[in-house]
């Protein structure tokens, strides 16, 4: 049996039937943003601490290294990309910026190990070991995600299978164990674990191996787990929901009967079309909006349709300024009202009317004014 990590123990307990697609049948998953960015950004704070030798990279090479190794996949357009970017770039200089003064070199970086638990294999990755004095451990693991309450630090099992291979197998008794959450720059760190702790999280891991080796991957569904899951169509549970599948030896294709192929080609040859008849019916709109606005009007009739004018105003920031106005807001103290995709967050808050108008000011004078129309017809009435 393939070792056991962290995140494959979490997965099978989630749902022993996803275990089975991604692990044994060994089913790809599609690529996410944030796996993608958080890797980027550890890669860039491994080569800072990676070095065995001082000084350390200076900023400029850190960023050099960061823009060279960014990963690109599952970004949902160009625009959500060059935000996470540009994000990342912010946490690395801030980073630099908080820890250049007191940087030492680690115990390890990027530390792989691989134990035995009554067993069973066990094998994990610490981001970065520093020694405290000349006997005892601080384990660090960097986040890029959501916040992190203490009370997960106290009791994320992560942190306990780290100390648990550390000081099994580097014979030090580990005193901290720290989340980094790198977007606030905020250090969350507790105590070393109980023995209890440690018992408990032996056990599980002993149980879940029993337990695969058993071949017990029955599905755990729940909407809130199953929405996102990529193997729901090949899961029992949901199946029957979908169209038959052929299984060669890549990803399965979508087998269609004749009158299923007819309506997917007529869809195709519409959508074409609707790309055409919206292109005209965007020349139109244009050309009422401006005869609305020359007349100062918001709505208008025709003998069988009748147009209203809604208007959705926005701020517009060029790739220049974005990085000020996360800035600005982050020292504002509204970074947490814009944490997740950027524009659609940073509109809600340039409406909020209790911003507080200094920071409104600084961030109109970082964009620029747009407004946008929306323009709904409806059919009237006919008469008899």
């Amino acid at each position: 049996m393939r070792p056991l990590s962290h995140s494959s123990i979490n997965l099978y307990l989630d749902c022993p039937k996803k275990w089975q697609f991604k692990y044994i049948d060994k089913i790809p998953e599609k690529p996410r943003h944030f796996f993608s960015f958080g890797k980027t950004v550890h890669d860039a704070l491994e080569y800072l601490y990676g070095g065995q030798t001082l000084p350390p990279p200076n900023l400029e090479q850190l960023l050099e290294r960061y823009e060279k190794r960014w990963i690109s996949e599952g970004y949902q357009s160009p625009q959500q990309e060059e935000d996470y970017k540009t994000q990342g770039r912010r946490i690395l200089e801030e980073y630099y910026a908080k820890h250049i003064d007191s940087f030492r070199l680690p115990y390890f970086v990027e530390y792989e190990f691989l134990l035995k638990v009554d067993g069973v294999s066990v094998r994990g990755f610490v981001d970065r070991i520093d020694k405290i004095g000349d006997d005892a451990l601080e384990i660090l693991d960097y986040k890029t995600g959501k916040a992190i309450p203490k009370s997960r630090v106290e009791q994320d099992a992560q942190l306990t299978m780290y100390q648990m291979a550390c000081e099994e197998l580097l014979g030090l008794k580990v005193e901290k164990l720290t989340f980094y959450h790198l977007p606030s720059q905020t250090p969350l760190t507790s105590g070393r674990r109980s023995g209890d702790a440690v018992k408990e999280l032996r056990e599980r891991i002993v149980t879940t191996a029993k337990q695969i080796q058993d071949e017990r991957f029955d599905p755990k569904p729940s909407e809130r787990k199953c929405d996102w899951c990529d193997y729901k169509p090949l899961c029992p549970v949901f199946k029957h929901l979908y169209a038959a599948q052929e299984s060669p030896e890549e990803v399965p294709a979508i087998r269609s009967d004749a009158k299923l192929s007819k309506l997917v080609d007529k869809f195709g040859k519409m959508k074409e079309d609707l790309k055409e008849r919206e292109a005209k019916v965007e020349e139109v709109r244009e050309e009422i909006v401006a005869a609305l606005k020359e007349l100062n009007y918001i709505r208008a009739f025709g003998k069988k349709y009748e147009v209203t004018v809604h208007r959705d105003d926005h701020w517009d920031f060029s790739k220049e300024h974005k990085p000020k106005v996360l800035e600005e807001i982050r020292a504002a103290g509204f970074w947490d009202s814009i944490v997740g995709p950027l524009a659609p967050k940073v509109q809600k808050l340039m409406k909020d009317p209790n911003l507080p108008l200094p920071l409104r000011d600084r961030l109109q004078r970082l964009g620029k004014f747009r407004e946008q129309t929306t323009l709904r017809v409806k059919k009237l009435a006919e008469e008899e």
